[in-house]
């Protein structure tokens, strides 16, 4: 079944997109990700001047992702080269841009649109650095700044949020009527790697963007949020590492999505795999990626509209595993309790129904049941 979608004007192949970062330095790189299958790629942020190398400049601590790295490393003039030697075939190059200035913005998206560039997407968010500071607060200024770059190119333009900006309904909404087509997000946050306690040392020299599978829940909410309060295209991004991933995304109203870290750590064979595996989903429920869009945002209800339930945990087997315990452990009130002959039991009348032993059984023995 069909895998395209309709994204910034444009027909892509399928909704993944690779999005700016070290895996999209050059020319080289952004081939890899086209001959993986992305149906399209973001540049590294492309600037005026050209970004310091900093080393060390990416960490790891345990499922978690750290980087320092504010832009690219090559300047707007050897992006010339780059994107000429680019084949894109029938994917599309969206140039992630950043400048000082509305005025100096405008210049560079002017630039790689004569340069070959599809589409332009807006760098404001970077967590590290003083970079975005201006334009990350006021929905005045980041109005003016789009605007520049819209009214200079006959391009899409894509803006890239933060966690904080895309839940500020005025920025949002600011964005939009500067004319974006598209709102990616979210960016990554601002995080540290942790701390050395025997020598009192911070494990990174300075705070870093966090990135990884740990921001998927966090995404996912994000592109539920914008989703019911924009009109903008959206493009989901965080903690992409599969087929499922995608597609919880696109069912909670994304448009396409953004590969980042996963890249990174799986190499550029993860895009082919991820492609190849939403295909065959789509093929076993006969369906396309277009009737799955928004078909969980539509059963997502506000916290307010939460029906009142009175429910019991119950086990649906006996459960000896004395050895687990964790649904006991999960239990402050007491409710789950170990009885003389050595079988977990609930105690209805302590049971508050709130569901955590239920999740974190994993023989799935317990349910929620109605009292």
């Amino acid at each position: 079944m069909s895998l395209s979608v309709q994204f910034l004007g444009m027909t892509l192949k399928n909704p993944v997109i690779v999005a700016a970062g070290p895996w999209s330095c050059d020319a080289a790189a952004i081939q890899k990700s086209i001959d993986a299958g992305a149906a399209a790629v973001v540049t590294e942020t492309i600037t005026l001047e050209a970004s310091t190398r900093v080393c060390p400049r990416l960490y790891q601590h345990g499922g978690s992702l750290f980087n320092t790295m504010l832009y690219s490393t090559i300047d707007l003039e050897q992006w010339e080269q780059e994107i000429k030697r680019i084949d894109k075939r029938d994917s599309i190059l969206i140039c992630s841009v950043w400048g000082a200035t509305e005025s100096e913005t405008a210049y560079i998206a002017k630039k790689v649109e004569r340069l070959g560039a599809d589409a332009i997407e807006l760098s404001i968010s970077a967590p590290i650095g003083t970079r975005s500071t201006r334009f990350g607060r006021s929905q005045e200024q980041i109005g003016g700044y789009v605007r520049a770059v819209v009214e200079a190119v006959d391009l899409p333009v894509m803006v890239k949020l933060s966690y904080d900006a895309s839940a500020n309904v005025a920025f949002v909404h600011a964005v939009e009527q500067a004319g974006a087509q598209a709102i990616s997000a979210i960016d990554s946050l601002k995080g540290l790697a942790g701390v050395d306690i025997e020598h009192g040392m911070p494990l990174m020299p300075t705070c870093g963007g966090y990135s990884g599978a740990n921001l998927r829940p966090v995404a996912l909410a994000t592109t539920a949020t914008l989703a019911q309060l924009t009109r903008c295209e959206i493009c989901g991004i965080g903690g992409i590492e599969s087929y499922e991933h995608v597609l919880e995304y696109v069912m909670l109203g994304a448009n396409a999505v953004q590969l980042a870290s996963t890249v990174l750590l799986a190499g550029y064979e993860r895009i082919t795999r991820i492609v190849s595996d939403l295909r065959a989903w789509t093929d076993a429920h006969n369906t396309t990626l277009a009737a799955q869009h928004g078909r969980a945002l539509q059963k997502l209800i506000p916290f307010e509209d939460i029906p009142a339930q009175q429910l019991v945990c119950a086990f649906q087997n006996p459960c000896t595993r004395i050895d687990c315990g964790l649904c006991a452990a999960s239990c402050l009130g007491g409710g789950i309790r170990l009885s003389s002959d050595g079988f977990y039991t609930v105690d209805p009348d302590a049971c508050t129904g709130c569901g955590l032993c239920a999740a974190r059984c994993p023989e799935h023995r317990i349910r929620l049941a109605w009292r």
